[in-house]
């Protein structure tokens, strides 16, 4: 019994361990995304470098080189990556030995990549840049002379761009046409098409058809459970989106979302948190995690963040509403008069806000003022202003 109990003891910690590993992997990857949003490209390499046995660092740093053309640098990095992932090595080799002007190198990568699993689509390919450089010789025509994609490909990639730029019917009518095919990105492209139209029942009946272990399959089906309103189901399928695409740090904020819906504030801010660590400046977030804070009753948090907001964004009117709200429950009259009225300067027409302009006025003993935005929130409207006014105001 004892060594049954030291066994499952030594499993739990070893789980804990390798998901602590998996958070702080996380965090640096996230870390380095928001040093090159900020223009500190040093920083960001310092991290991929310190995680040159992770595919994901790998993939981040050889683009970081090819987009700045140290196509040397970019090439040893994509030889480290083939071991761990072929396809997307020979892809970027691909690219590096283009941008070098190198035709026959770079033909000879990218058909390794296109007969290897998850190959990019010929539009993909083309948008390309580092390709420009070889398109007109001699090595480029003669790679695509012979036949790349099947008909079911180009297909697949025409309906992919029609639901990209919205044209949903027309994307339908190509996969409608491909009767033979039943494979799992035919379903997964009509489940996106119906997303799209709003169509969220067809929608998730296609996306259930397809492989549900694909990550992409995964978000869809989050996405299209969220759009719906479908947020207990959405939970369930974002902690399964976590573990799928853990790298993708929107999923992050998606799914803080989900758990604010199903009121699971403290559960929401651990993932707001996460992110913001990342990017403490991030405003989507910072809004969020405020909202969270207040709902949660942590107002001290919610109070610091909203300010936060308004230096960053003074244009945004909730932010100011939100901060007002929150002197007003401290008592602080003067302070949510100030934040009240630079919402009304950017929203005059709002009863609740107007309401509560009096209502500062009205503490703050100032009672015709307080009468005054009484009487625009009731034209506006709202029943608590106008009890106020015909409470105290009826005789002026």
């Amino acid at each position: 019994m004892l060594k049954r109990i030291l066994h499952i003891a030594l499993m739990l910690f070893v789980a804990a361990c390798c998901q602590a590993q998996i958070d702080d992997l996380q965090r640096d990857y996230f870390r380095a995304q928001n040093f090159v949003l900020h223009g500190e490209p040093d920083s960001a390499v310092a991290i991929w470098q310190s995680h040159e046995d992770v595919e994901e660092f790998l993939l981040c740093y050889a683009d970081y080189l090819i987009a700045g053309e140290d196509y040397m640098s970019a090439l040893e990095v994509s030889r480290k990556m083939e071991k761990m992932n072929p396809s997307e090595a020979q892809f970027r080799m691909a690219k590096i030995y283009a941008g070098m002007g190198f035709a026959e190198e770079s033909v000879e990568y990218l058909g390794k990549h296109l007969s290897g699993k998850n190959a990019r689509t010929y539009s993909q390919i083309i948008r390309c840049r580092e390709f420009e450089s070889i398109n007109r010789t001699a090595e480029w025509r003669e790679f695509w002379e012979t036949p790349r994609y099947s008909k079911s490909d180009e297909a697949f990639a025409d309906a992919e761009y029609n639901i990209s730029q919205q044209h949903y019917d027309y994307a339908l009518e190509i996969l409608d046409a491909m009767t033979n095919s039943k494979s799992s990105r035919l379903n997964y492209l009509y489940a996106k098409a119906y997303l799209g139209m709003e169509n969220y029942s067809q929608a998730m009946k296609y996306a259930e058809l397809a492989n549900s272990r694909d990550k992409d399959v995964v978000a869809l089906r989050f996405a299209i459970q969220k759009a719906s309103g479908n947020y207990a189901a959405a939970y369930e399928t974002g902690k399964l989106l976590l573990a799928a695409d853990r790298y993708n740090a929107e999923n992050l904020i998606d799914f803080a979302e989900v758990c604010m819906s199903q009121k699971k504030y403290l559960e929401a801010r651990r993932y707001t948190g996460r992110y913001l660590q990342c990017f403490p400046d991030n405003e989507k977030a910072l809004f969020l995690d405020s909202r969270l804070a207040l709902f949660a009753e942590y107002k001290d948090d919610a109070l610091v963040e909203v300010s936060q907001l308004i230096e960053q964004n003074p244009s945004n009117a909730e932010y100011f509403k939100m901060r007002g709200e929150l002197y007003y429950g401290y008592d602080m009259w003067k302070l949510a008069s100030y934040d009240f009225a630079m919402a009304l300067d950017i929203t005059p027409d709002d009863a609740r806000l107007n309401y509560m302009m009096g209502m500062c006025w009205y503490n703050r003993a100032s009672y015709e003022k307080a009468c005054f935005y009484w009487r625009r929130a009731a034209t506006g409207k709202s029943r608590e202003a106008a009890e106020m006014y015909y409470q105290y105001c009826e005789e002026e």
